[in-house]
């Protein structure tokens, strides 16, 4: 162990030295607003209209004139066309439980010994927030400071008026040069003709039948067990996940292995730590998320395949979630460290299957075999030769509109779950 310490703290050291020693000499630069301002995309109801952009790294490094990246940061940019008689109370909670306020950004960004630059960055951020209030036929556009994702960015706007609440979803494009998933365009993973529409006999089928595991991307050894299965439309079947806190993962780049070394090291929170990459489908996931809890080295994570198969016009995801307990020293990783799973993925499948009843969105529940008995004394183990139990059945979670409470769920007479 001190022979990995060494060198792993000599590189924490020189990511924090480039991290640290870096700030835009030219300062903040409004100009850079008119790309993003270009790709916004477009929700209305009724007489309001929002409109949402998310920057990438580089536009909001130069438009803030530091690095919001190397803290975690990622801005949304909001217009909001109010042209109903009800006066608008943005609510920024709804976008992100866990969003950072102004005066928090500019502390972060701070730099001690760049008096002018911090003056000017302070200026601009102080200018720059979405307005709590957008009164009556009025327009009101802002910057709303959110965790970093990549890829894809899932999120919601939401105001309240004196009459209802109005919630907008987004499922908006993560531009820039690294991703923690690969840039999806979901519409064409699979050839025209090659998604099977089936009933729920051959759904039962078709999921029994399926490898039990991921694969490393040769595909010649096994990893962790593919143990849940998610029914709903589309990509808006995620939201029910980002409503219970799960976010996706930050993209691997400076800026993420820098927080990740640096968590490590100091025991720190990390609530979107990258995930590394599982193979399903002849592909890494599709998705990634993750419910991070007190330190980097404890979260929940899942991974999501989209599978070539449809029930009642709803798409199949297929899936694995399991817990991490911890952190170990690696050589099967650049970055030098893994995570150490939780024996018992089973309790992480019953763990999914509660945070999802509660919000609201699961209309059924089955269980199915495909993923074969690992018990004592000899488990499997994943690719990083993490052992794992669990009584072979892969769970089956329908999400759909509208919400539903858990006396109402329907449980469908499959696989029984042993005690």
């Amino acid at each position: 162990m001190k022979n990995w310490r060494m060198p792993l703290i000599t590189g924490a050291l020189l990511l924090l030295f480039a991290v640290f020693s870096r700030c835009s000499d030219a300062g903040p630069d409004l100009t850079a607003e008119q790309p993003f301002k270009f790709r916004t995309e477009v929700r209305q109801q009724g007489a309001v209209t929002v409109r949402a952009a998310v920057l990438t790294d580089d536009e909001s490094e130069r438009y803030f004139g530091a690095s919001l990246a190397d803290h975690g940061i990622q801005v949304v940019w909001l217009s909001v066309d109010n042209a109903s008689d009800l006066r608008l109370r943005f609510l920024p909670i709804v976008t992100d439980p866990n969003y950072f306020s102004i005066p928090e950004v500019e502390r972060l960004l701070r730099v001690w010994w760049r008096d002018r630059a911090n003056a000017s960055i302070a200026s601009v951020l102080a200018q720059t927030p979405m307005p709590d209030v957008i009164p009556q036929n009025r327009t009101a556009a802002g910057f709303v400071f959110t965790h970093r994702e990549g890829g894809l960015k899932l999120l919601e706007v939401g105001f309240e008026t004196d009459k209802q609440m109005l919630r907008f979803r987004f499922v908006l494009p993560v531009d820039g040069s690294s991703y923690a998933i690969e840039k999806v365009d979901f519409g064409s993973i699979y050839p025209p003709g090659k998604v099977e529409a089936v009933d729920l006999t051959a759904l039962r089928e078709k999921l029994a039948q399926l490898p039990c595991c991921t694969t490393d991307k040769a595909g010649n050894i096994k990893g962790d067990p593919l143990n849940i299965v998610v029914v709903g439309r589309g990509i808006d079947a995620l939201f029910a996940f980002i409503e219970r806190g799960w976010r996706l993962d930050e993209p691997f780049d400076l800026h993420s292995t820098y927080r990740t070394i640096r968590a490590f090291l100091f025991g720190g929170e990390y609530l979107n730590a990258p995930v590394s990459p599982l193979y399903a489908f002849g592909r890494q996931q599709d998705v990634a998320l993750q419910k991070a809890r007190d330190t980097v080295s404890q979260r929940n994570h899942l991974r999501l395949w989209l599978a070539p198969f449809t029930i009642d016009g709803l798409q199949v995801w297929v899936g694995q979630i399991s817990r991490d307990i911890g952190i170990k020293l690696t050589t099967q990783s650049w970055y030098l460290t893994t995570h150490i799973i939780s024996p018992d993925v089973d309790q992480d499948r019953f763990y999914l299957v509660q945070d999802l009843i509660l919000s609201g969105a699961v209309s059924r529940v089955g269980f199915v075999r495909g993923v074969g008995v690992s018990s004592m004394p000899d488990p499997r183990v994943n690719l990083t030769g993490e052992p794992y139990l669990t009584d072979g059945l892969r769970l089956v979670l329908f999400l759909n509109e509208p919400r539903r409470t858990s006396d109402t769920i329907d449980f469908l007479d499959w696989e029984r779950v042993s005690p």
